[in-house]
């Protein structure tokens, strides 16, 4: 097999983990994370004062950097199969660069958009929530429900 076969199968490899991890299935009802379930939450009632859009770092699993680190140092390899100390130096540096360039992609591709929500009580306080808007962006003005429980919140629209 030469180089550039196996470049190519590297890279789509890469490219199939890739789409494989950072996709998910459509379901036509919400989904709710599995440490949700089995627990019990206070529910209260309240009005959105204040929105902040907001984007949730993305995630540094370290498959983009692996992945990176395997096509920047195929990529970086002499073609005819020949190694001396340049070559190796060079696909170590294309490693190294490829690794950089991966988690940075990772990290990129998996940021969520956000919003940061100030919430007036009807009980009198005001708590700040910070939570993915997949479902839409809640507005000042809006009535809402705030769940809390062991280790988690979650903001949605009140039910009238």
């Amino acid at each position: 097999m030469n180089a550039r076969h196996f470049l190519l199968g590297l890279a789509f490899a890469v490219a199939g983990g890739v789409l494989i991890t950072g996709c998910t299935f459509p379901s036509a009802e919400p989904v709710v994370s599995r440490s949700q379930t089995n627990t019990m939450h206070a529910l209260e009632l309240g009005t959105v004062i204040a929105t902040k859009n907001v984007v949730i770092e993305g995630e540094r699993s370290g498959l983009g950097g692996w992945g990176g680190a395997a096509v920047g140092a195929a990529a970086a390899s002499p073609s005819d199969g020949r190694y001396g100390t340049e070559e190796r130096l060079a696909s170590a540096a294309g490693g190294v660069a490829g690794a950089i360039a991966g988690q940075a992609i990772e990290e990129a591709a998996t940021r969520e958009e956000a919003q940061e929500l100030t919430i007036q009580l009807d009980s009198g306080r005001t708590v700040m929530v910070t939570q993915e808007t997949p479902d839409g962006l809640f507005q000042q003005g809006d009535r809402v429900q705030v769940a809390y429980g062991p280790g988690s919140v979650l903001v949605r629209m009140a039910l009238n």
